[in-house]
């Protein structure tokens, strides 16, 4: 556990900053950019139950999506515990699916629990995602 209040802070800036970081990228439709802030095995369990595993197939499905949908998210307040090298935020996702073509835009609410390792240098990556559909 962190016992520094300053050092606390500064990990809560940082995890804060990823978290935007990677909004802007899943607006931006940036899969390399959103590949570049995950794990290597980055699990990803989305609301349906369907389970992607590392980052070949994290590309493949962010590239699917990006192909049919802009895609908007908006995130609560996370809670958010830190424990060593890891950090968990849990936190209301609204993800805003635009069709590029044809068909309605598509309103997905969720309760989504985020895993971050810290890396060497201090950075956080994103190693697991649970999706829970509201």
């Amino acid at each position: 556990m962190n016992s520094s209040p300053e050092r606390n802070h500064d990990s809560l800036s940082s995890i804060a900053a990823a978290r935007h970081a990677w909004l802007d990228a899943m607006r931006s439709s940036d899969i390399d950019r959103l590949a570049a802030m995950v794990t290597d095995d980055i699990v990803v369990i989305h609301g349906n139950g369907r389970c992607v595993r590392g980052k070949d197939e994290l590309r493949a499905d962010l590239l699917k999506a990006f192909r049919s949908f802009a895609i908007d998210q908006k995130v609560s307040e996370p809670e958010v515990v830190e424990r060593g090298k890891w950090a968990f935020e849990v936190a209301e996702v609204e993800t805003t699916l635009r069709p590029l073509s044809k068909g309605d835009t598509k309103l997905v609410r969720s309760t989504t629990v985020v895993v971050l390792a810290r890396q060497p240098e201090g950075s956080w990556r994103v190693a697991r995602v649970l999706g829970l559909l509201d």
